[in-house]
């Protein structure tokens, strides 16, 4: 018999930290829908577009 109980939590704590790094991207990318074109407007008045 194999004894899969100590599995469990490492493969817990991998889901909970890919859900919270999903999560991360998803405000990041979801921030950047948001405050992008702003940004852009902003750095094109300063002439710092094309370093962009």
């Amino acid at each position: 018999m194999h004894d899969d109980d100590g599995k469990k939590p490492h493969s817990l704590m991998i889901l909970a930290l890919g859900g919270i790094g999903l999560l991360l991207c998803v405000a990041g990318f979801l921030g950047w829908v948001i405050q992008g074109p702003e940004m852009l407007l902003t750095m094109a008045e300063n002439g710092m577009s094309w370093c962009f």
